[in-house]
């Protein structure tokens, strides 16, 4: 489809100046009909902080909890306010046997993000494993409440047994 013209002004033609040994500025250019697109106000770093985040997981995955750590770093040094980042790295601190580590890592993605059914999960084995039952039937609960019926029913599946397993 071709769109109306309607009555713009045609902008001059811009000079190119011949190289000197003092540089002239450019002339500004000419307004056009269609002003271009403002930028996406999300930062460069988003995506290489995304892409930091995959191979965080993937070293995480393979137990390389050292190796996950520093990678997790870097991604939250790119994106502080990324839950997922801090849970990740709080695994990593788990796998590592840094409890406390783990611990403020797992509350901090859970203050980042409320309602991250998964943060709940790990937190309460953490609670669980240092013999904390009451708050890790506490963060289990909080899981299910979170976990989308759909999306997440292997996690609510996993905490339902995690629940049935520990005695209060």
């Amino acid at each position: 489809p071709t769109a109306t013209a309607t009555a713009v002004p045609t902008p001059e033609p811009t000079i190119t100046p011949l190289p000197t040994a003092t540089p002239v500025p450019s002339p500004a250019p000419a307004p056009t009909a269609t002003p271009e697109p403002t930028p996406s106000p999300t930062p460069a770093s988003q995506s290489a902080g995304l892409f930091e985040y995959s191979r965080a997981v993937r070293l995480l995955e393979v137990q390389e909890f050292d190796l996950a750590i520093a990678q997790f770093d870097l991604v939250i040094r790119k994106l502080p306010d990324f839950s997922r980042a801090f849970h990740g790295r709080g695994r990593a601190f788990f796998g590592d046997e840094r409890y406390e580590l783990a611990l403020e890592d797992y509350d901090k993605a859970i203050a980042l993000e409320p309602e991250f059914p998964g943060a709940y999960v790990d937190r309460g084995i953490l609670h669980e494993q240092q013999g904390n039952t009451e708050s890790a039937v506490v963060d289990w609960n909080m899981a299910i409440e979170f976990a989308d019926p759909i999306r997440h029913s292997g996690l609510i599946s996993a905490v339902e047994k995690l629940l049935a397993s520990v005695e209060l």
